[in-house]
C-alpha cells in the first residue's frame, strides 16, 4: 500500500484518555463520564473527532454547539454524528464532504485508484412513466472486466440480476461481487431490452484515470485532447510523459476534458496545473492559489510565519517524492474545460488557478462546487499515543477555503458555468476521443472558430434525465498533503 502523508499541526488538543472515570473530564463532547453506555472503540471514535474538529475544521466556530452531540459517554454512532453535524446555511447544506471512517485503511487503498469493481462509470436515468431506472455507460476502464466483455460508452443497462432496476437495487451494480445485466437498446427515440445478458464478476484492480490523450490538426493548429477521470497520485508521472508528448507535437491549445473528474491529490493537481500554465509564469513563481483557514488556525500560521499561498514552480514536492514539471511546459495559449455534474474539488480548482493567467473556455454542464481543501487525519495525526481499538479510524476533514490569486472562487456555491452550455450525450454513438463525440466536437468547433453549433450531432432521447454515479471515492475530494509532520503532536496517556 502506498503511504499518505497526512496533514499535522499541533494545537491545544483534548486529552483523548479523559473519562476513564466518573470523577475524570471529558476532554471534548459534553460528557461528564456518568451512564457511560459506550465502548472503548466508540468512546474513543468521538473523542477523535471531536479534537480533529475543534482543530482542524474550517467551520469549528459555527458547528460549535453540535459538536457537543459527540459525547463519548453516550454516542454510539460517531460516524453518523459527524456527517450529520457538517456545516448547514440556512438549512442548506454547505460541507458535503467532511466524513469519518472506521477502515482507513480500504478508504486510503481506495483513493490510490486500488479498488473491487466492474470497471465501468455510469449515469443514472429514470423512466418518467414508472418508478424503474436504467443505466448508461459513460466510459468503461481499459482492461477491466466491463472492458473484457465488450462495454462501452452508450450501452444501456436494463435489469440487474434478471430484475427491473429500482431504487431498492441500483446500487448493486456498484457494490456487489457479481452481477449479470440485462443490455438494453434504442429504438425511434425509446429503451428496451435488447435480450442480451452479460455476467461479470468484480476484481481488485487499478483504475487508470487517463482515459484518452491525441492530438488533432484543426486548420492547420494543433489541438490536443486529454480526457482525465482522478487526481490519484500514480498518473501524476504520467501526465508529465503526455504533456512532453504533446510540447514534442507542437500543441498550441488544450481540450481538458474533466466532465468525469471528482477530484484526489493537491499535489497531482499542481503538477498538471504548473505545465499547462504560461512558462513566464511559471518561472516567475506567481501565486495559484490562495486558502483561507478557520480563525485559530489562520492567527496559529500567521505567528508562526506561515504562506498559506500556493505558488508556481517548476519542481512539485510531496513528502520524498519529487517531479520535474518544467521540461513538460507545454507553451499552451488556451484551454478548453469540459465539465459537467461529475467535475468536481481539484478539477474545478486547476481550472480556477489557470483562468487569471491564461484563455480558459468552459463548454459543458455546471459543475459540482466543491470549493475547499481537505485532510485525511488518522488519530496519529492529533495524539502522540492512542488506543490501539482507533488504530484504523479516520476522518476526510475540510481544513480551508481555497480561491485564485486575486481571492476569488467562482464555483461557489454551486459550481463553475459553462461559457458555452451543452450536454453530455453519451447516447450519441460516438467513444470519448471520437472527433464527433458531442462536447468534443463542440471544443473542436470552438479552436476552429467556427460558433454555428447547428452541425453538432446531438441526440434527444429525452425526457430522461441522467445523473452521474460513482462509487470513486476521489470524487468531491481536494486532498492537501503539504503541511507534513511540521510540528510535535500532544503528548497523552492511554487509558488503562
Amino acid at each position: 500500500m502506498k503511504k499518505i502523508y497526512f496533514l499535522s499541526l499541533f494545537l491545544c488538543v483534548l486529552c483523548i484518555m479523559s473519562g476513564c472515570s466518573k470523577d475524570d473530564d471529558n476532554g471534548g463532547g459534553q460528557g461528564s463520564g456518568d451512564g457511560r453506555v459506550t465502548t472503548d472503540e466508540i468512546y474513543y471514535a468521538n473523542q477523535f473527532a471531536y479534537d480533529a474538529l475543534d482543530t482542524y475544521y474550517l467551520w469549528k466556530d459555527e458547528i460549535a454547539a453540535e459538536m457537543q452531540k459527540l459525547d463519548p459517554n453516550v454516542n454510539e454512532d460517531p460516524i453518523g454524528t459527524v456527517k450529520d453535524i457538517r456545516f448547514k446555511e440556512n438549512n442548506k447544506e454547505v460541507d458535503k464532504w467532511t466524513m469519518m471512517t472506521d477502515d482507513m485503511e480500504s478508504l486510503i487503498n481506495n483513493m490510490d485508484g486500488v479498488a473491487t469493481t466492474y470497471g465501468y462509470n455510469l449515469m443514472l436515468g429514470k423512466f418518467s412513466n414508472s418508478e424503474n431506472y436504467f443505466f448508461i455507460v459513460a466510459f468503461v476502464y481499459e482492461g477491466s472486466p466491463a472492458y473484457k466483455v465488450g462495454i462501452k460508452r452508450g450501452d444501456i443497462i436494463m435489469q440487474l440480476n434478471g430484475k427491473e432496476i429500482t431504487k431498492d437495487n441500483y446500487q448493486e451494480a456498484l457494490y456487489s461481487s457479481n452481477i449479470t445485466l440485462g443490455m438494453g437498446e434504442q429504438k425511434d427515440g425509446y429503451i428496451g431490452l435488447s435480450g442480451q445478458t452479460l455476467t461479470l464478476d468484480a476484481v481488485t484492480m487499478y483504475e487508470n484515470p487517463i482515459l484518452v490523450h491525441k492530438t488533432f490538426d484543426v486548420g492547420g493548429k494543433k489541438v490536443g485532447y486529454l480526457a482525465y477521470s482522478s487526481f490519484d497520485l500514480d498518473s501524476a508521472e504520467k501526465l508529465v510523459d503526455i504533456c512532453c508528448q504533446f510540447k514534442q507535437e507542437g500543441i498550441s491549445e488544450l481540450i481538458l476534458d474533466l466532465r468525469y473528474n471528482g477530484g484526489g491529490y493537491v499535489f497531482t493537481e499542481n503538477v498538471l496545473a504548473f505545465m499547462l500554465a504560461p512558462e513566464n509564469v511559471v518561472k516567475s513563481k506567481a501565486v495559484y492559489e490562495t486558502e483561507i483557514w478557520n480563525k485559530d488556525l489562520m492567527e496559529y500560521y500567521k505567528k508562526k510565519g506561515e504562506d498559506l499561498n500556493t505558488y508556481f514552480s517548476t519542481v512539485v514536492t510531496n513528502g520524498s517524492k519529487t517531479i520535474d514539471v518544467g521540461r513538460a511546459n507545454v507553451g499552451i495559449t488556451k484551454i478548453y474545460g469540459l465539465i459537467g455534474s461529475g467535475t468536481a474539488s481539484a478539477s474545478e480548482s486547476v481550472l480556477i488557478g489557470l483562468i487569471p493567467y491564461m484563455a480558459v473556455e468552459l463548454i459543458g454542464g455546471q459543475s459540482h462546487g466543491k470549493y475547499c481543501t481537505g485532510a485525511l487525519l488518522g488519530p496519529e495525526n492529533i495524539y502522540s499515543k492512542f488506543p490501539s481499538v482507533i488504530k484504523n479510524w479516520g476522518l476526510y476533514v475540510m481544513i480551508n477555503r481555497y480561491a485564485d490569486k486575486d481571492g476569488n472562487n467562482p464555483c461557489m456555491p454551486d459550481g463553475l458555468k459553462p461559457d458555452y452550455p451543452a450536454e453530455d450525450n453519451p447516447l450519441d454513438g460516438y467513444q470519448l476521443g471520437d472527433e464527433n463525440e458531442s462536447l468534443l466536437r463542440l471544443a473542436l468547433d470552438r479552436a476552429a472558430g467556427k460558433t454555428d453549433r447547428s452541425g453538432a450531432r446531438t441526440v434527444s432521447l429525452l425526457p430522461y434525465e441522467l445523473t452521474p454515479m460513482t462509487v470513486n471515492p476521489l470524487f468531491g475530494k481536494r486532498i492537501d498533503n503539504t503541511l507534513i509532520d511540521k510540528i510535535e503532536r500532544k503528548q497523552i496517556e492511554e487509558c488503562n
